[in-house]
């Protein structure tokens, strides 16, 4: 008459099912063989190919965060940790933009 679900503590994740790992794997799989196939086919010119590389990064960092991370706002806990996801990229995102900022300006008046 033990009941397990009593003692696991909720982190704020679903269920562990090999379903969506798989998913995610070949997705990410996908979205590393684009980026490959753009840089080894030379068809494409330079900025093409950043805009076609960055956006599969940018859809493969989603595929992470929601297949292996399990992120999702069902939960009280898991929308805790949607807000530290957007928090840090929040703060990263200044930090960036103010040292770029910064550096531009220590460049600008030293010439």
């Amino acid at each position: 008459m033990h009941n397990h679900e009593i003692n696991q503590p909720d982190f704020g994740t679903s269920q562990k099912k090999l379903g969506i790992y798989i998913v995610g794997f070949i997705t990410c799989s996908i979205l590393t063989l684009i980026s490959f196939w753009t840089v080894m086919s030379g068809q494409f010119t330079k900025w093409e190919m950043f805009i076609i590389i960055y956006a599969a990064a940018f859809i493969q960092f989603f595929v992470q965060l929601l297949c292996f991370l399990r992120l999702n706002t069902q939960t009280k806990q898991g929308r805790t940790n949607v807000m530290s996801i957007i928090f840090t990229g929040v703060i990263l995102t200044s930090i960036i933009i103010g040292s770029l900022w910064i550096m531009w300006n220590l460049h600008y008046n030293m010439m």
